[in-house]
């Protein structure tokens, strides 16, 4: 925890250091699907909640770990591993107690495929001179740059004051703002990763399958509260219990603790918003490049590609409007949940009662848009705007099918005609030599012509060219084709 009560008085950490401290939050579902299979926590029952986290609505835990006691903050990526593999171990004891090697195997992919994100939170006297660095990834070994993660002083999302007076100043919550090394690196979204001795965030992949959980950064700024337990103040042990509740590794969770609700809305937003982000950026990206490309065929291009490539190239914009359905589909129901979960944490706020009620929790500031909010409504407005823009490059994608189409369907009917006319033809030429065979057989026409005729149309040589003529049509047809398909490979390089 931030102000550690416990011997305070009897140890004095250097002055650089000595207020700090530093916690982190774990969010997980509850309940997920897999494999066409509803797969739940493997806890049988919720019964000590306090000892395996908190409930967060109806389908999250959120779980808290602290760093040992003025630990310095460079170490925080060692704490944070230790963290993450004594929750796992929590999950491995719950799934298999009497066998920890399948356990753990076990336990392992529940976590990583529930884990909804991670919150470092930073508490300090002064946070002006924090700063965290995560390297980044593009692949398990193939290093991109470093993300920092830095303090901002107007990033202020609430302050805190007791109403009786003793605090110096409110205390201030704040979002430490992440910065890349590479400027290339902004166009990419980042999810974070245990696979390896040290934290780290890796490029995030566009598809709804893979879990990507969130990484952030609070710090909240309390002032030098050891100070305050030697004048006998007692609002840093108030502050701490209101904003997490009981302190200690093994001390259970409190659920009526602010930072509980507020971290685990936060978390929420940021998860969702950041893979359906990533998945509305890559996919508008090719909506753009597809429909650029087929909008900028000329017709007499398309006119002189064969129709096979036509219908592979339909069928090929066709996937991707199906792709983009699907996606739209997922956006606006990520949209509604972000919008319950900012309707939710809105009214928690306006209906947070402390204990004593001896706090005063300003979360609005007097802005137009409360700073704790402003997160949550800026990722909706951005999803909102990926949603018009796909829609609209949806509409030209549907627009070039419909332009494709009409060119393999008049190929088609060119064709279908064609072959129409040949089988008529054959028909009638059948017809007549079955009539003039029929009339023969019975006494003939009368006329030697006619006879004659007749005798020619029921001849087999007759049958045989009339075979030939449709086999040269037919043959015809194909090498034109063929000789398109060849110009058309060689124009196309």
């Amino acid at each position: 925890m931030a102000i550690k009560l416990k011997n305070a008085h009897k140890s004095r950490p250097n002055s650089s250091a000595r207020n700090l401290d530093y916690q982190f939050y774990f969010l997980f579902r509850r309940h997920w699907w897999k494999d066409e299979q509803h797969l739940y926590e493997p806890f049988e029952k919720f019964g000590a909640l306090q000892n395996m986290g908190i409930q967060i609505d109806s389908d999250k835990r959120l779980f808290r770990r602290n760093a040992p006691a003025q630990s310095p903050l460079a170490n925080w990526q060692t704490h944070l591993k230790a963290a993450w593999d004594d929750i796992c171990e929590t999950y491995r004891q719950a799934i298999s107690p009497d066998n920890p090697e399948r356990g753990l195997d076990e336990a392992l992919l529940y976590c990583q495929d529930n884990l909804l994100g991670v919150a470092l939170i930073i508490m300090d006297e002064d946070l002006k001179r924090h700063e965290i660095t995560l390297d980044l990834y593009g692949s398990p070994h193939h290093k991109l740059g470093e993300s920092r993660f830095s303090y901002d002083a107007e990033a202020v999302l609430f302050s805190i004051q007791d109403k009786a007076g003793e605090m110096p100043a409110p205390a201030t919550f704040h979002a430490f703002t992440p910065s890349l090394d590479k400027p290339a690196l902004k166009t990419y979204n980042w999810t974070l990763c245990f696979d390896k001795p040290v934290p780290y965030l890796m490029q995030m992949e566009s598809t709804g399958f893979l879990n990507n959980p969130a990484f952030v950064v609070y710090g909240l700024a309390h002032g030098d509260a050891l100070t305050a337990i030697e004048q006998q103040k007692i609002w840093p042990n108030a502050l701490q219990k209101v904003l997490c509740g009981t302190v200690g590794q093994d001390q259970p969770m409190k659920t009526t603790a602010i930072l509980n609700s507020i971290i685990a809305r936060l978390l929420i937003s940021e998860a969702v918003f950041e893979t359906l982000d990533c998945e509305a950026r890559q996919l508008r990206f090719e909506l753009q490049r597809k429909t650029a490309h087929y909008f900028a065929t000329p017709d007499k291009s398309i006119e002189d590609t064969p129709n096979s490539v036509l219908e592979d190239q339909l069928r090929e914009m066709e996937g991707l409007v199906a792709q983009t359905d699907f996606a739209l589909g997922r956006f606006s129901q990520a949209i509604k949940t972000l919008q319950i979960n900012h309707e939710n944490f809105q009214w928690r706020l306006n209906h947070q009662h402390h204990e004593e009620t001896a706090w005063q929790l300003d979360w609005q500031s007097g802005n137009q848009y409360p700073p704790l909010l402003e997160p949550l409504y800026i990722g909706l407005e951005s999803l909102k705007n990926h949603v018009a823009y796909i829609n609209g490059k949806l509409t030209h994608l549907k627009g070039a099918c419909s332009r494709w189409r009409s060119y393999v369907t008049e190929n088609r009917q060119d064709l279908t005609e064609h072959l129409g006319h040949v089988g008529n033809i054959i028909i009638l030429l059948l017809t007549l030599g079955e009539l003039f065979r029929y009339n023969r057989d019975h006494g003939g026409f009368g006329f030697s012509f006619l006879d004659y005729f007749a005798t020619v149309l029921n001849h087999p040589v007759t049958y045989l060219a009339i075979i030939i003529f449709f086999l040269l049509f037919v043959l015809r047809h194909y090498g034109k084709m063929w000789l398109k398909w060849l110009k058309y490979k060689f124009s196309s390089g």
